[in-house]
Order: C-alpha cells, then sequence, then structure tokens
C-alpha cells in the first residue's frame, strides 16, 4: 500500500518550499546590463569598450549595451551612474577621467571612492606624444627645448579640460617649465584631425588605434610615450623617462575599468569580474588591445578599488598644485 503525507506534514512541506523560492536570488545577470561610457563614440575608451564587451556578453550570455553619454571630461556619464540602482544593471566603462574630472569640476559627489565600487580594472595605456610634421624636431628633448625657448608661441590640442591628456601634459611642463597655448577639443578625435592638419604643433594621445594611420603616413611624428615601459605598439618610439633627465621614473596614462554604483552586491562585482577577465584572455580580443596600445592589468575589485583611490589622490594634488579649474 502507498503512504500517504498526512494534510498538516503537507501544508507545512509547502510553505517552507514557497519561503524558499520566494528568497533565492535569480542567477546575474538575467536581463540586459547598460554600460555607460563617458565619451563619444570612437575615441579609445569606447574603442576599447566595444571589443571588449561584445566578448564579456558572449562569456556571460547576456547583452551588455553600450551607452555613450559624454559631456564635463566623463563627468556626464559618472553622474548617471552614480544615480543608479546598485543591482549591477547599470555600469559604467571608466577611465582615468573619474580620478581627474571630479576634482577639475570641483563635484566631491563623484569621488570614486565615495561614489562607486570597482568590479574590474581592464587595460592600461599610455600617451603617446605626437607632433606634426612641420615640427623640425626628431626627438623628444629636442622637442621640449624648442617648447622652452619660445615660451607661448606653441599650441597643444587636447581632448577637453579634465582629461588626463590635459593634466599629464600641464604635469609635464610645471616640472620643465614649460609655457605654451592649450587648445582644448570635445575628443581625441577632433585634436588628433587638426595636428595632422598643422592647426595645432602637438598633443598627448591615448588613441593608438586613431593615432597609428597618421604616424605610418608621416603626417604626424611619434615622439615618446609616457609610461615607464615602452609600447608593444610601438617599440621603436623611447618613453620619456628614459629620454629626458627631469623625467627620470616618470610614468602616467589612462586606464580603464568597469565600475557600479556604491553598495552594488559583493557577489554581482565578483560576477562581473570573472566574466571580463574570461574575456581579456580571448585571442580575438588581445589582438584588438594590442594594436589600440592596452596592456592588460588585472586585479581583484578590491585592488582596483584601491588603486583608483590612489590615482584620484594624485591628481587631485596635481590639480589643486597647478591651481587648475573647469569653473
Amino acid at each position: 500500500m502507498m503512504k500517504t503525507v498526512p494534510a498538516v506534514a503537507a501544508v507545512t512541506l509547502a510553505s517552507l518550499f514557497n519561503i524558499t523560492a520566494a528568497h533565492a536570488e535569480p542567477t546575474y545577470p538575467d536581463k540586459p546590463v547598460s554600460v555607460i561610457i563617458g565619451f563619444s563614440p570612437g575615441g579609445p575608451t569606447d574603442a576599447i569598450g566595444r571589443v571588449l564587451f561584445r566578448k564579456v556578453a558572449e562569456v556571460m550570455k547576456t547583452p551588455f549595451v553600450i551607452e555613450n553619454r559624454p559631456g564635463a571630461g566623463g563627468n556626464i556619464g559618472s553622474q548617471d551612474l552614480a544615480r543608479a540602482k546598485p543591482d549591477g544593471y547599470t555600469t559604467m566603462y571608466g577611465t582615468s577621467s573619474v580620478t581627474t574630472a571630479p576634482p577639475l569640476f570641483k563635484r566631491d559627489d563623484l569621488n570614486p571612492e565615495k561614489a562607486f565600487d570597482a568590479a574590474a580594472c581592464t587595460t592600461k595605456v599610455p600617451l603617446i606624444l605626437l607632433v606634426n610634421n612641420k615640427i623640425s624636431a626628431n626627438n623628444v628633448a629636442e622637442f621640449y627645448k624648442q617648447i622652452k625657448d619660445n615660451p607661448g608661441k606653441f599650441f597643444m590640442g587636447s581632448s577637453g579640460n579634465g582629461s588626463i591628456d590635459h593634466l599629464v601634459a600641464m604635469e609635464i611642463a610645471s616640472k620643465l617649465g614649460q609655457k605654451f597655448q592649450l587648445v582644448p577639443y570635445k575628443g581625441n578625435g577632433p585634436a588628433l584631425t587638426d595636428l595632422a592638419a598643422g592647426n595645432v604643433n602637438f598633443m598627448y594621445s591615448g588613441s593608438f588605434n586613431s593615432a597609428l594611420p597618421f604616424i605610418q603616413k608621416g603626417t604626424i611624428k611619434a615622439l615618446a610615450v609616457t609610461s615607464s615601459k615602452r609600447s608593444g605598439a610601438l617599440p621603436d618610439v623611447p618613453t620619456l623617462s628614459e629620454s629626458v633627465n627631469e623625467l627620470k621614473g616618470y610614468d602616467a596614462g589612462t586606464w580603464q575599468a568597469l565600475l557600479a554604483p556604491k553598495n552594488t552586491p559583493a557577489n554581482v562585482l565578483k560576477a562581473l569580474d570573472a566574466g571580463v577577465q574570461s574575456a581579456l584572455k580571448d585571442k580575438e580580443v588581445l589582438k584588438s588591445l594590442h594594436y589600440q596600445g592596452a596592456d592588460i592589468m588585472h586585479m581583484p575589485p578590491s585592488e582596483c578599488q584601491a588603486f583608483i583611490k590612489d590615482e584620484y589622490a594624485r591628481w587631485s594634488k596635481t590639480i589643486s598644485d597647478l591651481n587648475l579649474s573647469a569653473r
């Protein structure tokens, strides 16, 4: 004979099942994830982000949708992220601008330590010191001497106030006693185009994929990179550190990291980091990153958060020391 479960026991088991089901968390992610990029399409952050998150979407089996929200040196995108629900479905592919734009624009509410949680550090890219082909100098030491000997007569293009190239240029100028005219653009692309046309004399660019065709054609010259080591994408171009005595040990550049709103659950950050790190091992992704001058910068979310904190302190001090402001 088949035994039956008493009615009271059946009700109890059903209640337990319902309670368990009600508290079971859905697997993350179970719907599309928005990835804010605080710059216009075609720039270095956008170029790397689109390649990377196409693969992340495959790995995590859900769409990762790029949303460009340019403005205020990246602060518009940062502001939108800070206001988003911390559930992992609104993220931002941030760059070094998250540590430079807030102090420049006096936006303490966007201090990355207070406003965001780091999900994954991804890549770092040095800046390239580029000059148009009308410049007679063939190395960085000669060019820097020309700037110093002709104060205020050289024009430097930048991708905008608050950008890392702007601050690196001003930091170097302070160290070397340089004076030049700053010409800010709305992004790296317009600045690079005007450099090639001869409308500005030089710039520091983190966009390898955009600069390489001009370099190969001879329209512009690459004199140095700002990282402590030479770039694999431009191995014949020396570093500032090895070329200029006053800049020994100098190391600066842009970097990218996936960020989430503050108080995003740890399991969500861990899942995002795992997806990103898996994507960064893909051969096609690595090939694309190499072309764009990017080196992998892997560290756990907690170390990534500490790195961003240190970068914020560095550039906040630089902005204060140089008395810079976007207002």
